[in-house]
């Protein structure tokens, strides 16, 4: 026999893995984590048009030490993506303002003996910093929970 849909009693279910975030929940959180993502992004920018190529370890190592414990995958994937925006804005503004970039990216190719592709180059140099930031983060994170447990 169906029982009627009507109120339910008793106290509310626990919140469901992988549900909505407490970022979402806390006014103002959200966008403190935006800025801080947009003002990385634009140091990794101007770090990387300078020649700061190790600016994205920094970056991973800052969002190691400052992820909150339930959300290591999220901010391991934000920092990433803010990383490799960073290392691809100097790129695209290069080539918008008539550099070259695809030519050197070709001659870069050829020098190291791989297919004289453009795209494959910058793939590659936008992997190198995902890679960066990745490192730092977990090599944060480790000395975080080193310091928590000693």
């Amino acid at each position: 026999m169906r029982t009627p849909a009507g109120p339910r009693t008793g106290p509310p279910a626990p919140p469901l893995p992988g549900g909505v975030s407490s970022v979402a929940r806390i006014p103002g959180k959200a966008a403190a984590w935006t800025a801080g993502a947009l003002a990385a992004a634009i140091a990794v920018a101007i770090g990387a048009a300078a020649g700061g190529w190790f600016l994205p370890l920094l970056v991973g190592l800052a969002a190691g030490w400052t992820a909150p414990p339930g959300r290591l995958r999220r901010v391991l994937a934000a920092s990433v993506l803010v990383t490799v925006a960073g290392w691809a804005a100097p790129l695209l503004w290069l080539a918008a303002r008539g550099i070259p970039v695809a030519a050197t990216a070709r001659s870069i190719a050829a020098t190291a003996g791989l297919p004289a592709s453009a795209a494959l180059i910058v793939a590659v140099t936008l992997l190198v910093a995902a890679i960066q930031a990745a490192a730092g983060f977990w090599v944060a994170r480790t000395a975080a929970y080193w310091r928590r447990a000693g």
